[in-house]
């Protein structure tokens, strides 16, 4: 039950991650080196929750893996390991992507800042 829930939980985390990509890829400008975004619009709160729904997904995936894969009745071992290492991959591109967001945005004024 535990390794088919780390699937589960895999296969959500990767849709997170996918949107999360998709949000902070789709205005990116790599010769500046920038992530425009407007704050307070749906995109950047969308940004948000899929990264924390990611990474709320995967590492607990992660974990439930993990205690799957050490048990000695688990037929689905081997299924365990592989979504062990697949959660800890979205763990790190979640991060990954977050980060470079984090780090590259530049926030876009709709009206003049007063």
């Amino acid at each position: 039950m535990q390794t088919k829930l780390g699937a589960i939980m895999a296969a959500i985390a990767f849709l997170c991650a996918a949107a999360l990509c998709l949000g902070v890829f789709r205005r990116f400008d790599f010769r500046e080196f920038a992530a425009y975004y407007v704050e307070g619009t749906l995109r950047f709160y969308g940004i948000l929750i899929a990264t924390f729904l990611a990474l709320g997904a995967s590492t607990v995936g992660f974990f439930l893996s993990l205690n799957a894969a050490g048990r000695r009745r688990n037929r689905l071992s081997g299924l365990a390991w592989r979504m062990f290492f697949v959660n800890a991959a979205l763990i790190m591109i979640t991060l990954c992507v977050f980060v470079l967001f984090w780090f590259a945005r530049e926030e876009v004024y709709l009206t003049v800042p007063s």
